[in-house]
C-alpha cells in the first residue's frame, strides 16, 4: 500500500476519477485535507466474498454434532 499522499479536498474533486483508479488499481491511500483543516482518507478495500450457504450449513451442522458428542 502506498501513501497516504496528502492533497486538498479542491484536488480530490478535480481528479477524483483518477485518484479512484490509483486507490484501486495502485493500492494508494489518500489523505484529503478541508481548507478549515479537517481530513478524511480515502483508502482501498479488501473486498471478502461471503460464505456460500451450503458451507455455512455444513460449518453448523458438524459445529452442532461436535457439541453433542463433546458434551459433558
Amino acid at each position: 500500500m502506498i501513501g497516504p499522499i496528502g492533497i486538498t479536498l479542491e484536488q480530490a474533486e478535480d481528479n477524483l476519477e483518477f485518484l479512484l483508479d490509483l486507490t484501486d488499481n495502485q493500492r494508494v491511500c489518500w489523505k484529503i485535507t478541508r481548507s478549515d483543516g479537517k481530513s478524511v482518507l480515502m483508502v482501498p478495500v479488501n473486498e471478502v466474498a461471503p460464505i456460500p450457504d451450503e458451507i455455512q450449513n455444513q460449518v453448523e451442522e458438524f459445529q452442532k454434532q461436535f457439541m453433542e458428542e463433546n458434551a459433558s
